[in-house]
């Protein structure tokens, strides 16, 4: 007999208030199992929340600057503040103490009411003068630069300029790139890149006087030369910062006029008259006809000759 039809028939032989009692018992069982389960969800819930407010709710020590911090400049503790912050506010490389950044040189310029990060922060031992500006193979060279030639002082450390020579004046002026897409490495004696909010070229635009750009070695010799041949009159264009597209330059002594060689002068000269004989064609060997000139008389010399007393002077020729 099937199972199933088997138990089928014994229930339909249990008595009524037996039935009913199992009923009730099984759903009685049924209803425990049912609470126990969502019980332990709510208290899972519950914990999930308990351990997100505490973690909003732990502090977390940052690093904050209360000073601009130029780039390249060595970080002291006066310009170094440290605050607590919310765990979830706190950046992943955020520094955690002053004291891992002091004595440390800034990779970038840091502004006033930043957090300071590991990332802002130049290895350990690198060098924090004027030479560690100038990358390996490159020169530092210094030109002349004002107001005017210097794009208003907006050019700063950090900056990629043409340089521009010109010469001559009036309508015959004729300028050229000589240089394309150089990096300004100081301008003055300032090459520390000012923080976001700092004034261009560290002391102000009014105190640029002369600009100091990376070259390589030939390239270096061009400016040198171009700041001779132009006696100095060399101009800046400033570029955008992500603009490093090289423009054609030119030798800066191609913008003077070449003077003309002397075989070209007597190519211009017009040609001699058509009825002159060459030279020694005339009569008597002269040119065009005329006599030739006589030779000049031999030199003479001066003897003296004493007959009786009296001295007589007489000039005789020397061969």
């Amino acid at each position: 007999m099937n199972p199933l039809r088997a138990l089928f028939l014994s229930l339909s032989r249990m008595p009524p208030a037996l039935m009913l009692v199992l009923i009730v018992g099984l759903a009685i069982v049924v209803t425990m199992l049912v609470m126990g389960q969502v019980g332990e969800q709510q208290r899972s819930l519950k914990e999930q929340q308990a351990a997100l407010q505490a973690k909003l709710e732990q502090k977390a020590t940052v690093v904050y600057a209360t000073k601009d911090i130029p780039e390249g400049a060595t970080i002291s503790s006066d310009a170094l503040e440290e605050k607590q912050v919310g765990a979830g506010e706190k950046p992943v490389d955020a520094l955690e103490s002053s004291a891992m950044a002091v004595g440390r040189i800034a990779k970038a310029g840091i502004a006033t009411g930043q957090i300071v990060s590991s990332h802002d922060l130049a290895p350990v031992g690198m060098s924090s003068g004027f030479e560690a500006k100038i990358k390996d193979g490159y020169r530092a060279v210094t030109f002349p630069a004002d107001m005017n030639t210097g794009v208003a002082g907006f050019v700063a450390p950090g900056s990629h300029v043409d340089i521009v020579a010109y010469v001559g004046s009036g309508r015959e002026t004729k300028a050229a790139p000589i240089l394309s897409d150089v990096e300004v490495i100081a301008v003055g004696q300032n090459y520390q890149r000012q923080p976001a909010g700092g004034s261009a070229g560290g002391g102000g635009a009014t105190a640029m006087a002369s600009v100091t750009v990376a070259l390589t070695p030939s390239d270096s010799d061009k400016l040198i030369k171009g700041m001779k041949a132009a006696s100095g009159n060399l101009y800046l264009t400033l570029r955008n910062e992500k603009d490093h597209a090289p423009v054609p330059v030119v030798d800066v002594t191609s913008l003077f006029e070449k003077p003309a060689s002397h075989s070209n002068e007597l190519a211009s000269l017009p040609p001699p008259p058509g009825n002159l004989p060459p030279l020694g064609g005339g009569p008597g060997g002269g040119l065009g006809g005329l006599p030739a000139m006589a030779p000049p008389p031999p030199a003479l010399h001066e003897v003296e000759q004493w007959a009786g007393g009296t001295k007589e002077v007489r000039s005789v020729p020397k061969d």
